[in-house]
């Protein structure tokens, strides 16, 4: 998905995609006559779930922190680790341990704590759809 700025919620759209799609698509116009075009998949291939995190503000958290940054987080590792955690806003043991992992995964210091490193990694690993897993 294509995010714009910090909210990262608008929808990839590709010009050059949507070029080539109206061209499949439409009828061409040849020496004056109209050819029509094969008609165009009906389906687009399968993507995997993406997950939208709406906050910008990354302050250091940790247990017992609470807010917008800790939801992001929570959102993040879900879809970086394809764990369940509620992005609920409260950084909690569940939250502390899918951290862990991911610094783990990323191989950064396994401290729990989401500062300035683990941020830019998880964010990093959002942005391209990385999978810890694989």
């Amino acid at each position: 998905m294509f995010r714009s700025g910090a909210d990262r919620l608008l929808p990839e759209v590709s010009v050059s995609l949507l070029s080539r799609a109206a061209v499949l698509t439409g009828a061409a116009l040849i020496g004056g006559g109209l050819i029509a075009a094969a008609p165009a998949a009906t389906a687009a291939p399968a993507q995997a779930q993406h997950f939208h995190c709406k906050s910008s503000d990354e302050p250091q958290i940790s247990v017992g922190a609470t807010g917008p940054a800790v939801e992001k987080a929570q959102c993040e590792l879900n879809s970086v680790l394809d764990r369940h955690v509620t992005a609920d806003g409260k950084f909690g043991p569940k939250t502390e341990s899918a951290t862990i992992a991911f610094q783990g995964c990323a191989g950064l210091s396994t401290d729990g704590i989401i500062g300035p490193d683990t941020w830019g990694a998880l964010d990093l690993w959002w942005w391209n759809d990385i999978d810890c897993h694989k």
